[in-house]
This record gives structure tokens, C-alpha cells and sequence, in this order.
């Protein structure tokens, strides 16, 4: 596959899929979703801040964690791919 590393070679000569690989265009997705999920961590951490309602603040601080721990799944996800581990599906 062109830019990418996805395919690997069969015995026989022709090309299966390796699910355990990323292809360039991949991780750059991967990194890109990481930019957006840093991004809304930062601002439902400026709204929580500014919220004067303490549910309303505890509901959006609920949100923020969400999204760090979608960040710190993604991370973990391209460290184990960046170390030659597979990346579960």
C-alpha cells in the first residue's frame, strides 16, 4: 500500500491485511484526534471553571474527564504502536 505499511506480504505472492498496523495516513488521523480531545479537555476545563451552578459545573467537569480519558486511550493506543505492539481494533 502506498504511504503506508498496512499490507504484508503472503506466501503464495499475493497481499493480506494486517490489522495490527497503522498506515501513515492512520496515525495521522490518530494524531489529529488526540489535538481534538487535548482541545476539549482545555475548554470544558475553562467552563467548569466559569460555571457559577455546581451541578452544571460538576456535569461539565463529567464531560472534560471523558474526553481526557478518551486522550489517554488514543495515547496509549499510538505508544504501543510507536513500540512495534499491536493496536487492538
Amino acid at each position: 500500500m502506498p504511504g503506508g505499511t498496512a499490507t504484508a506480504t503472503a506466501p503464495a505472492g499475493g497481499t493480506t491485511s494486517n490489522r495490527n498496523l497503522l498506515t501513515d495516513k492512520e496515525l495521522l488521523y490518530v494524531k489529529d484526534f488526540l489535538s481534538w480531545e487535548l482541545l476539549a479537555i482545555k475548554r470544558f476545563s475553562e467552563i467548569a471553571g466559569a460555571c457559577q451552578d455546581a451541578n452544571l459545573r460538576t456535569l461539565v467537569d463529567s464531560v472534560g474527564k471523558r474526553h481526557q480519558a478518551h486522550y489517554n486511550k488514543l495515547l496509549s493506543h499510538l505508544q504501543r504502536h510507536s513500540q512495534g505492539g499491536a493496536v487492538p481494533s
